[in-house]
């Protein structure tokens, strides 16, 4: 009998023409078929960004034949474990920032432990206050990986950021642009100019404008050029362009520009800064007298880091919300109405309100983010039969995969326990376009329809 209803499976499979739920008896029975364990698993939650951050960038180096480069670190307190003090809190960490080579040799590595005491409960578990800190290394020119050890003095946890970096030579050119720091803020304090960076290149934070810092190198008789800033989408489309003129002299120069960011959204992009010879009318045709570049994000805060397009956010949201709702989500005309209208669409469905976080939102877009990793074909991995039952039900319970039964098409089967229901997905082309069979309305119906 067992028999049976397998060939009568595969008979279906064959014909792709009808529709065929399994008895929970059979699913035992054929439980000796291959499993697959990928699609069982819990989608990973990404950590907050401002977590624990690390930036790096190059200048050119008071000794010849060598750059400086400047490391910062930001350490979110919500990342720390904070112990009580009377009524004040206080937290320690060892941090350790080391530089190797491109054949993984250690360069230079430095140790040092901060400590942080006098803090609120409030501030100890808000996702706002960080540690910054910051080292400045001598190293040659070449390509190099920097690596940033976090070791939490309470709770002994130990995390680890590395980044790839390119440390120019800033004595080949007779004009060059070093690195950029972004810039959130500028204050003068009795003359002196501080400037208050920006870790990560998250934009967002700073919903007006930033502030781009860079050195220029100058060995020309050039005493002014043109900047030129140019940011770009992953498309390589420009979303915006400033220039300014700035007066120059002979050797280094601190520069530092205004950029209005009121009109990205969110995304990742590449910011662009060239420096051209004055006078020049064409920036286009022109050639250059240094370049540098750097990227930059907007990541709005409350919104999960693998969501890079509002509009592709809301329209990821057809199979939870209303039809009036997505009604009013799409046709809000600004983005700022837009961007409410989303943040209050989530806060309907927060299962803890009191906290920062909303775990609803988190586990549906990690679910959109391992779809769109594992299920793409063609056309986005949300958008496919697979994608859309795993986005709508999360990880089945069990997966039998059958990929190269003989007398059948492959195909999957995804059990939900819970549901007493099983989705059957065929691959009717043979190239991995896995369609669903089995209907998705006897356990699952759209608010709103």
């Amino acid at each position: 009998m067992a028999e049976e209803t397998t060939m009568g499976i595969r008979k279906n499979l064959l014909g792709a023409c009808a529709l065929y739920t399994i008895s929970w008896f059979w699913v035992v029975l054929l439980s000796s078929q291959s499993v697959a364990q990928v699609e069982t698993a819990t989608p990973v939650i990404e950590e907050k960004p401002e977590s624990f951050l690390l930036d790096a960038m190059c200048f050119a180096g008071n000794k010849p034949a060598m750059s400086r480069l400047d490391i910062f670190v930001q350490v979110g307190y919500n990342s720390l474990s904070f112990v009580k003090h009377d009524d004040r809190y206080s937290a320690s960490y060892e941090l350790t920032i080391g530089i190797y080579d491109s054949v993984g040799g250690l360069v230079v590595e430095k140790s040092w432990t901060e400590d942080i005491t006098g803090v609120s409960f409030e501030q100890s578990v808000s996702t706002r206050p960080y540690s910054l800190t910051q080292r400045s290394f001598a190293v040659r020119p070449g390509q190099y990986v920097v690596s940033a050890i976090l070791r939490d003095a309470e709770s002994k946890t130990t995390r680890r950021i590395t980044r790839h970096l390119l440390v120019s030579d800033y004595s080949i050119h007779r004009f060059s642009l070093s690195d950029i720091m972004l810039i959130s803020r500028v204050t003068q304090l009795e003359g002196k100019r501080s400037l208050i960076p920006i870790i990560g290149g998250n934009v967002a934070s700073v919903p007006d404008a930033f502030f781009a810092f860079f050195e220029a190198y100058n060995d020309t008789s050039a005493d002014s050029v043109k900047l030129v800033a140019t940011i770009a989408n992953k498309k390589g489309e420009q979303a915006l362009q400033v220039d300014t003129v700035y007066a120059i002299h002979r050797g280094k120069n601190e520069l530092l520009m205004r950029i209005g960011n009121s009109s990205l959204g969110l995304g990742d992009y590449m910011l662009y800064i060239r420096a051209f010879p004055v006078p020049v009318k064409d920036t286009i045709s022109a050639n250059y007298l240094g370049t540098t570049n750097r990227t930059v994000s907007v990541v709005w805060r409350g919104i999960p880091r693998g969501v890079k397009d509002l509009d592709v956010a809301i329209e990821q949201l057809r199979y939870i919300a209303k039809d009036a709702e997505l009604d009013s989500l799409k046709e809000a005309t600004t983005t700022e109405e837009k961007q409410k209208r989303f943040f209050e669409f989530w806060k309907k469905r927060d299962p803890n309100p009191n906290t920062p976080r909303n775990e609803k939102m988190e586990e549906f877009y990690a679910r959109v983010d391992y779809a769109n990793k594992h299920f793409a074909h063609y056309i986005d991995g949300w958008r496919t039969d697979m994608g859309m039952v795993y986005v709508i039900f999360g990880p089945p319970n069990n997966v039998d995969r059958h990929p190269y039964d003989m007398d059948a098409k492959p195909y999957e089967i995804w059990s939900y326990y819970d549901m007493n229901h099983q989705f059957i997905f065929v691959d009717q082309t043979g190239f991995g376009d896995y369609k669903l069979l089995t209907p998705i309305w006897e356990v699952w119906r759209r608010p709103g329809n």
